[in-house]
């Protein structure tokens, strides 16, 4: 299956992002450069974070799972992730950095409150911890799968193995570390599925002839996963690009507004090819690997089964490297939530830079372990992402946009409009009220951004009707 090259290239691999994340801590010096870098992050580095935050888990592993079962329509998850990425640079980009060089932003529910009130960051810091919380969770799940087909171990002591790697790298070396180790899994991602993954999947069978021949006719039609279930979730991705901490962080990172709105829509091209690869290999593997049935990591099975020794290793760390470079920055944007908008701003307000930092990185590795626990306990990579986009969309778009465009807004029609669609999806997703049967209530998103836009609008008609705004943030 792996001979010894391969499993010293992944030993090596592994070791070298703890060592990344070591080295890297000796350069914190402030919860600034601990979570953005210094605020000085260059285009191309920039670009790498977009990439390699969105190409993980659900974009590689689980669309190649998908493309077998269903064909090209598993394309849509990752289609979606690439046009949120380039509307977010070309729309609301610039225009947050500038607010966060003006207000020295360090967290994206800092941006709600100067907008709104206190207790409006604090229903956004509620939202955005839960929320990337499970994409983290979601990304460690798809690498603890991959880890046990590798190496024979149970789920469960490969998510052990996987989340104690990615959490060390991650607390230890904050922003900087991240930077550093997602320039190694950008260029594994991006060169290695091009230059070594398409080739040898057109080798063993992926050519578009052989897919007429033999696929059938359902594997070429654009919604076979259903329309119900792909606009929802298109649209909660896009949307979520608008309202995600991790996009804002990288914002207040770049070192000028002209990078910050540059970086997203180069990464949201490099993106969009990512997906149309992926189904091809999910495809070719249909005919390559038919006793597979779809079941488990048809992308690592795929791998061991047709490349060379050492390239399986250096593919392999690949593929760990587009879910662990996911994995990381949820992590770290749950623990700058948990660090400055609950620690700092409730309960330490004067804490010294030394003791924040200390905070962050006990945050980083609570969050990460909570993250692995959630993980073992939800194991559908797509559901547990899909659901912290449809969080994140349904509560807080629209006091976002608020925020951001600096119309002039109600606190209260911010905050009743963000706890309900918080509340509305949890309801929906995890009590399952029983509904009626229509497609407006087959996914948590449409209840729960309908009951919010209706709130926030209902509330703010009510509101200017006694008083007109005079600021961006009355009560």
């Amino acid at each position: 299956m792996l001979g010894l090259i391969d499993y010293l290239v992944m030993a090596t691999y592994l070791a070298l992002l703890v060592v990344i994340g070591v080295r890297a801590l000796k350069a914190q010096g402030s919860p600034d450069e601990y979570f953005l870098g210094g605020r000085s992050i260059k285009t191309a580095s920039l670009t790498v974070l977009w990439f390699a935050s969105w190409i993980g888990g659900a974009s590689l592993v689980a669309t190649v799972n998908r493309a077998y079962t269903l064909g090209i329509s598993a394309v849509w998850y990752v289609t979606a992730l690439g046009v949120g990425c380039i509307l977010f640079g070309l729309l609301f980009a610039a225009r947050v950095k500038r607010l966060a060089h003006s207000h020295q932003f360090l967290t994206y529910p800092e941006l709600i409150e100067s907008a709104f009130d206190g207790r409006t960051r604090i229903i956004a810091t509620i939202t955005t911890i839960l929320s990337f919380m499970a994409y983290a969770g979601g990304q460690l799940a798809a690498a603890a799968a991959v880890i046990a087909m590798l190496l024979d171990l149970t789920f469960e002591v490969a998510l052990a193995l996987t989340s104690l790697v990615v959490v060390s790298y991650t607390a230890l070396g904050g922003f900087k570390g991240i930077t550093q180790t997602d320039w190694i899994q950008a260029l594994l991602i991006f060169f290695g599925l091009i230059f070594i993954g398409l080739p040898i999947a057109y080798s063993n069978g992926g050519t578009i002839d052989q897919f007429h021949e033999q696929l059938p006719l359902s594997f070429f039609d654009i919604g076979g996963w259903g329309w119900a279930i792909i606009i929802p979730m298109a649209l909660s991705i896009i949307l979520s690009f608008f309202v995600a901490m991790d996009g804002f962080t990288r914002c207040y990172a770049a070192e000028s507004e002209a990078t910050a709105r540059r970086a997203p829509i180069i990464a949201g091209l490099l993106i969009l090819p990512m997906g149309i690869i992926a189904v091809w290999i999910g495809m070719t593997a249909v005919l390559a690997l038919p006793d597979s049935g779809g079941e488990g990591d048809v992308l690592t099975a795929f791998v061991t089964t047709f490349f060379p020794e050492g390239l399986k290793g250096l593919m392999l760390c690949g593929i760990l490297a587009a879910i662990m470079s996911t994995a990381d920055i949820c992590i770290l944007t749950a623990s700058g939530n948990v660090t400055h908008d609950l620690y700092q701003r409730l309960i330490a307000p004067n804490a010294s830079p030394t003791q924040l930092l200390r905070v962050s990185m006990m945050a980083s590795a609570v969050i990460g372990i909570m993250a692995s626990l959630l993980a073992w306990q939800m194991r559908d990579v797509i559901d547990i992402l899909v659901l912290g986009f449809t969080i994140n969309a349904a509560a807080l778009l629209l006091p976002t946009l608020w925020a951001v465009f600096q119309w002039r807004g109600y606190s209260t029609a911010s905050f009743y409009s963000a706890t309900t669609g918080l509340l509305v999806v949890v309801g929906c997703k995890f009590f399952e009220p029983q509904l009626p049967d229509h497609p407006f209530f087959a996914d948590p998103l449409w209840p729960g951004l309908s009951s919010a836009m209706i709130i926030f609008i209902t509330l703010h008609l009510l509101l200017r009707s006694k008083h007109s705004p005079s600021s961006a943030r009355p009560t």
